[in-house]
């Protein structure tokens, strides 16, 4: 074998090569690039209602953390003042004590037997703050 053809075969060994490497990396089917996630992740919704007049003034979808309480969640999505861990004020709107009327929450329609620091969201959780009288 003279010096020329051994450089050809070489090269064209070589060329071969890096052309099969390429393609046992490209893989992948025709639409698995595009494909959507079926995992979804867990949420929690959360309204609030300003006058507690029984009318929604707001609400937001949230994707729950690993070990999140509710009020790590509701100050993640809205502005939140709290006292002595009570919440005080949601996005603005504060508690009026002169009138006796404080942040409160229902969790999937019941009215919540803990405070918010410590709930832990659950998926599907529907959470309702209003601003209630006691």
């Amino acid at each position: 074998m003279t010096l020329l053809t051994f450089k050809k075969s070489a090269t064209l060994v070589a060329a071969l090569g890096f052309a099969f490497s390429l393609a046992a990396c490209g893989n992948q089917t025709k639409g698995e690039a595009t494909k959507p996630s079926t995992a979804s992740a867990d949420t929690a919704t959360i309204t609030l209602d300003f006058e507690n007049d029984k009318k929604v003034d707001e609400t937001k979808k949230v994707t729950i953390k690993k070990d999140q309480t509710l009020l790590e969640a509701l100050k993640d999505t809205f502005k939140v003042e709290e006292k002595s861990g009570f919440i005080t004020s949601i996005d603005g709107k504060k508690q009026d004590e002169t009138a006796k009327k404080y942040w409160m929450f229902d969790i999937n329609g019941k009215m919540a037997d803990k405070g918010a620091a410590d709930i832990h969201l659950k998926k599907g959780d529907k959470v309702a703050f209003y601003l209630g009288s006691f």
